[in-house]
């Protein structure tokens, strides 16, 4: 084997090698999204003793994982907004205040997370209206 094709195959190798360190080459699969779990299943304006809700998720992929947003809002004529949740212990989590949802009526607080690896594949999980917003009532 002459020297420019020992060479040509060690660069050949070593792009192999490096691509495999930042993401599967050909990785064509986005992030799954599951044991999705919130803190709480209410949440209310800022002067009551519940002011927010965490959001927690486990979020897996063969490549790293590039970034999670989280994506909510109440009522289904509003357009969501979205934060980014960090990751703590193999986890993601994010919270919402209630005052992040004033003005926007109240109800159910619709929510689902986005993720996306570095290899530009993307996941989504299912919407999810389980946490209500509801006004604060003083006694």
């Amino acid at each position: 084997m002459r020297i420019f094709d020992r060479c040509a195959a060690l660069i050949f190798i070593t792009t192999l090698v490096l691509s495999a360190c930042v993401g599967i080459p050909g990785d064509r699969t986005g992030p799954v999204i599951s044991d999705i779990s919130t803190s709480g299943k209410v949440l209310v304006i800022s002067d009551c003793l519940a002011t927010s809700v965490t959001v927690t998720a486990k979020v897996t992929d063969a490549s790293r994982i590039a970034s999670v947003l989280l994506w909510y809002r109440v009522g289904s004529d509003r357009p969501y907004s979205s934060t980014s949740m960090n990751a703590q212990g193999g986890s993601y989590t994010a919270s919402v205040k209630g005052s992040d949802l004033q003005g926007d009526g109240y109800g159910a607080m619709e929510f689902y997370i986005t993720a996306e690896d570095e290899a530009g594949n993307s996941g989504k999980s299912p919407l999810d209206k389980s946490i209500q917003f509801l006004p604060c009532v003083n006694s």
